[in-house]
């Protein structure tokens, strides 16, 4: 091309009127899925799914932030299809998502499925509900959280001042459980014989430290209420033997208590026999003492009688 063509080309360009502005429009950065603070819950509601699903790829997006291997969303694994599935080295976990309640049994089927596959661990997001505690889960505030800021209000576990777990009472940040998961950190296990929850290994191992020592504190207490028992037992049965033999003596003492008394009607019964021959004794010796008596009058009468026919002859 010319420099005369050049020229006149730039001439033409200068010459062209101004292009009009154009009136778009206006694009919410989020068509789908529910406003911030919604928290729906209902099952089978569209626009819990695309929440459901954004968070499902956030959580790819973090996972492989976090230093995950790899990391799939509604990857097949064997028969089953795990809502995530994650890898780091020789560890594969999954994320089962779900924004309306969940059925213990079902998750615990589920769980149990997974683990068949070849999952060592799976972590259901769900909201939050009596299901909490009873399943490997968080129980999520807002699957629609602004800025994509979700939190869990349940599901984690802290130490306290006695070295104890103890149900998280503040929110936790899911991009900051995430990032300990990953690197190993966090650890879900049992608080009790029902209930379950998540915590950093160092406080499991506190926990376990204190369990320890609490149940070695009972074992020590257990010895020695087994020592006091043995105690008591044996001076129970020295207790029940006294008592045997004091019952032994008491029953001797009845029967020889019985015969007592059994002498002594004996000897009331000879006492009154004895006093009635006294009293017939004492009446037969009045009797022998007025025939006396009668015999001796009579016998001076005879005399006087012979005596007065002497004195009259």
């Amino acid at each position: 091309m010319s420099t005369t063509e050049r020229a006149e080309t730039r001439q033409q360009t200068t010459t062209l009127a101004p292009l009009e502005p154009v009136k778009l429009p206006v694009v919410e950065p989020n068509p789908r899925g529910h406003q911030a603070g919604d928290r729906c819950r209902e099952p089978g509601c569209g626009n819990c799914h695309w929440d459901v699903q954004r968070l499902k790829y956030w959580l790819r997006g973090r996972l492989l932030a976090a230093g995950a291997d790899d990391a799939e969303v509604d990857k097949p694994l064997g028969a089953q299809t795990p809502g995530l599935l994650w890898r780091r080295g020789n560890r594969l976990c999954a994320i089962e998502v779900r924004s309306a309640p969940v059925s213990i049994e079902h998750a615990r089927k589920r769980t149990a499925r997974l683990k068949a596959v070849g999952c060592d661990e799976v972590l259901w997001l769900c909201p939050t509900g009596y299901w909490i505690g009873q399943i490997p889960a968080l129980g999520v505030d807002d699957f629609a959280a602004a800025g994509c800021e979700y939190r869990a209000l349940s599901g984690g576990l802290v130490i306290d001042s006695d070295g104890i777990l103890s149900p998280r009472e503040t929110p936790w940040e899911i991009r900051e459980f995430i990032d300990g998961w990953v690197a190993g950190e966090l650890a879900c296990g049992y608080l009790d014989e029902d209930t379950r929850g998540w915590a950093t290994v160092s406080d499991w191992e506190a926990h376990t430290h204190a369990q320890a020592m609490m149940i070695a504190q009972q074992r020590q207490e257990l010895l020695d209420q087994r020592t006091e028992l043995a105690l008591a037992r044996r001076a129970t049965r020295d207790k029940a033997k006294q008592m045997h033999k004091m019952m032994h003596r008491l029953e001797r003492a009845e029967l020889v208590a019985g015969e007592l008394d059994a002498v002594k009607r004996r000897l009331s019964d000879r006492d009154r026999l004895e006093a009635g021959l006294r009293v017939r004794i004492a009446r037969q010796r009045e009797a022998v003492l007025h025939w006396q008596l009668m015999t001796c009058f009579a016998m001076l009468v005879i005399v006087t009688f012979i005596v007065a026919g002497f004195m009259l002859k």
